[in-house]
This record gives structure tokens, C-alpha cells and sequence, in this order.
């Protein structure tokens, strides 16, 4: 069966925080393991453990952070879900989570506004503004350290793993919820309000709201309609 579901022949296929799987090398290694008795082979040499993302997170740095030190979190927790092929079929809402490029596509709307974590509808899934919170398994859900590398991650401009900025998708749609705490805020973050906004379901300060706009030259999100949930 192991090597069943490392090659794809069961489902689901693993390793579970799958594409990118296991080369066909590695695959072939188990293979001749098997073939050959399952060997104990030599005892393995003692080494220290590898930190896990919150205590890497934890540790103090001047360098901003870029897309290796948030993506052991994406693979741990977010891409068994939102990968091809993964625990739910295709990828919800078509969102991929397995690289930089896919984590930042604003085909459809963009998830990360590189340089405003709070027009980022990843970070507020992640916190709980957004309903369902994610990951959609938890509790337990991210951690305050997890949670923190990921803002930060987002406010310095969503690095990729060479420390290069992205570019801001102007122009791309997004999708936001919220709690409405003013009559253009939204958890405490200004966004923008025009006569041709559509305002459905009376919101009111308090109300849980859905914002729909679309990113500007500024970083900011103009509001093309806001209604209540």
C-alpha cells in the first residue's frame, strides 16, 4: 500500500501535502527497499531537529521575510486542500497554494495584495474575519507566531524566495469580510467608497459584511459593492 499511494495508484495520493510528490527516484528507492526485505540498514546518526515554522517564526530578523519562510506553513496545513488533486478534488475556489506564483494569481481575484495584509483575504481567512476560518480542519488553527510570518510576509511586499517584491495586481478583483466598524472601514482598515458603489442589505456598524472591489495604484481597494451577511 505505501507504494501504492507514493506512486498514485490509491488515493489519496502522498505525500498528502502533495504536487510536488515524490520523484520517480525516490519512489524507485522504495521500491528496491521493499524488493529487497525492508533492510534495517545502519543506525542513523543523531541530529539536531529541524525547527518547526512557529519556532523559525520566532526567531528574531532583520531581513524580511520571503516566500521559503511562510511556504512550510502553506504545505503543512493549506495545500492538502488547496492543490490539484488534493483532499477535496480540484482546489476550492480554484485557489492553489503549493508556490509563489499560484499563492499570488489574480486571474480570478487576488488572495494577497503584496503590501496590505488587510486587503489580503488570505490573512483574514487565516485570522477569522473571513467565515469559514482557515484551514478548514481546525481548530487548532495557525498560530499567533504563524499568523504574524504571514502578515508580515504580506507587508513586505510578498517575497518570493529570492526576497523580490511583487508586483501590486492593479486593476484585480477582490473579495473581503469583515466587521464594518465605520461607514468605510473594515476592521479598522480604510478602504474606499464612490456613488456608484452598490450597497445591498443596509450594513451597519457591527454587521459582518462582504466588500467586493477591485485594487488601486495605491494599494487601496475601491468598493464596488458592499452588502451584509
Amino acid at each position: 500500500e505505501l507504494l501504492r499511494r507514493l506512486r498514485g495508484d490509491s488515493l489519496p495520493r502522498m505525500p498528502m501535502t502533495g504536487p510536488p510528490y515524490l520523484a520517480y527516484s525516490e519512489v524507485a528507492l522504495f521500491e528496491a527497499w521493499v524488493a529487497e526485505g525492508l533492510p534495517a540498514g545502519a543506525p542513523p546518526v543523531a541530529e539536531a531537529p529541524a525547527a518547526s515554522p512557529a519556532v523559525a517564526a520566532a526567531v528574531p530578523t532583520d531581513a524580511p521575510p520571503n516566500y521559503l519562510d511562510v511556504a512550510p506553513i502553506f504545505a503543512t496545513r493549506c495545500a492538502k486542500c488547496h492543490s490539484v488533486g488534493g483532499l477535496m478534488g480540484a482546489p476550492p475556489e480554484g485557489f492553489v497554494l503549493t508556490s509563489h506564483a499560484q499563492t499570488l494569481d489574480a486571474t480570478d481575484r487576488a488572495r494577497v495584495v503584496p503590501g496590505q495584509p488587510q486587503a489580503s483575504e488570505l490573512l483574514r481567512r487565516i485570522r477569522g474575519q473571513a467565515r469559514p476560518r482557515m484551514p478548514l480542519d481546525g481548530p487548532p488553527y495557525l498560530s499567533d507566531v504563524e499568523i504574524a510570518l504571514i502578515e508580515r510576509w504580506i507587508a513586505a511586499g510578498a517575497r518570493d524566495s529570492e526576497g523580490r517584491a511583487a508586483p501590486l495586481p492593479v486593476g484585480a478583483r477582490v473579495r473581503l469580510h469583515g466587521t464594518l466598524d465605520g461607514p468605510a472601514s473594515l476592521d479598522g482598515w480604510s478602504f474606499e467608497m464612490n456613488a456608484d458603489t452598490r450597497i445591498d442589505k443596509q450594513p451597519r456598524p457591527g454587521n459582518h459584511v462582504e466588500l467586493r472591489g477591485r485594487v488601486q495604484a495605491n494599494g487601496g481597494v475601491s468598493a464596488e459593492r458592499l452588502r451584509r451577511r
